[in-house]
């Protein structure tokens, strides 16, 4: 509601992805013991502008994704790279997959299909908001996924400022 509204005001700035993507890794090593999370930064220190805490809550909703379908004991790896000249940060975990619905994901209230409904819970609007954040940041997603392997998506943000 309040993206709707044209309310909410990103505070765009330099940031270091791999600062933040390790930030992000720390948090979730401390709250998720049930999975193992492997953070591999960029060599370098991958630069980018944006808002640091809308892009903060970008990488938690995929991780809170990758955690609902990934099992147990399994592996969820944060990563950050310079693709092209393009600062992109990476969330990719061992779940099941997302079997057909990719070009449906960043919809509002979506839900795959329901098996996977079942058991986790949620309204199906997290990655429409990552999705308004990385669009409002004039970057975009890229979603590789196989069903019983698991799924990476990648967010590549602009090189300058907006």
């Amino acid at each position: 509601a309040r993206s709707d509204s044209g309310k909410t005001k990103l505070n765009i700035q330099a940031i270091s992805l791999n600062d933040m993507m390790q930030e992000v890794y720390e948090e979730s090593t401390m709250i998720d013991h049930k999975h193992k999370y492997i953070f591999k930064p960029a060599k370098e220190d991958i630069q980018a502008y944006g808002d640091i805490s809308m892009l903060k809550q970008t990488v938690r909703i995929l991780l809170d994704n990758a955690v609902k379908y990934t099992p147990e004991g399994s592996s969820i790896i944060l990563k950050t790279m310079l693709t092209n000249n393009t600062p992109s940060f990476i969330v990719q975990d061992e779940g099941i997959g997302i079997r057909n619905d990719i070009p449906h994901v960043f919809e509002r209230f979506f839900r795959s299909d329901p098996a996977r409904r079942k058991d986790n819970g949620g309204t199906g609007l997290g990655l429409s908001i990552a999705k308004w954040i990385i669009d409002k940041h004039g970057g975009y997603f890229s979603i590789l996924s196989r069903e019983d392997i698991g799924t990476r998506i990648t967010v590549s943000l602009p090189q300058k400022n907006l």
